[in-house]
């Protein structure tokens, strides 16, 4: 095999975090007293998207994002007062939002046995055991690293030095990183020094990225496994 040591990104990679999080969202949104309007689920992942990046550029903490998102997204309707309260309920609905990306369960299947299968993760501890847990995905993964345990974050190197640390520091010449952001997944790859697969529209690709895919069921092929007969 080309690759036989594949590590995931959990958003948008295994897990659909759109759909939890719309959902999630809408709930608080309902506790508050507010509806859920068209343009909301945009408005509020154009500012959460904004505040992880400047997360993974070093900029702010994570504790930051959580209340901060919400304060945002709610002064313009008179209630950024409640930006904690508002977040503290959304992450709880969010842990339980175990929705899979398309044939992530049917990719790991097919690799389970012959890969060594891990998830790494910027997100919170609490909501990604959560939703990893309720997806059904856990069986196939033989490790599971989260940003907040391991005390840095992607595209940081000491995030991966950590987890070859802890699976095998061998194992980096023949792992590949799959993901759906360029400035976390892909470039957490470069600096890791292994290869890196882009799950997403082959139009956004770029250099950081060795492979593109626009759909899980490209990988096996990918990382070196016969087509299936």
């Amino acid at each position: 095999m080309r690759y036989d040591t594949v590590l995931f990104d959990a958003d948008d990679t295994l897990l659909d975090f759109k759909t939890s999080s719309d959902e999630a969202l809408a709930k608080t949104l309902a506790r508050l007293g507010l509806p859920f309007a068209p343009g909301d689920a945009q408005a509020y992942d154009e500012i959460n998207l904004a505040l992880w990046r400047q997360f993974e550029r070093g900029e702010i903490d994570k504790d930051f994002i959580y209340p901060e998102r919400f304060r945002r997204f709610l002064a313009p309707r008179g209630l950024a007062g409640r930006a904690e309260e508002a977040n503290e309920f959304y992450m709880l609905r969010l842990a339980e939002g175990g929705y899979r990306m398309a044939h992530s369960e049917e990719v790991l299947q097919r690799l389970y046995g012959k890969c060594g299968l891990y998830v790494v993760t910027n997100g919170d501890t609490a909501v990604q055991v959560g939703r990893m847990g309720r997806s059904g995905l856990l069986k196939y993964l033989s490790g599971n690293f989260i940003s907040e345990q391991l005390g840095c974050k992607k595209p940081e190197p000491a995030f991966f030095d950590r987890v070859f640390a802890a699976i095998g520091e061998e194992k980096r010449k023949s792992a590949i990183l799959v993901g759906d952001s360029l400035s976390s997944d892909m470039q957490g790859g470069r600096n890791a020094g292994v290869a890196t697969c882009f799950l997403g529209p082959r139009e956004q690709a770029d250099s950081r990225c060795d492979y593109v895919i626009g759909d899980l069921l490209e990988l096996p092929a990918i990382l070196g496994l016969p087509a299936e007969t």
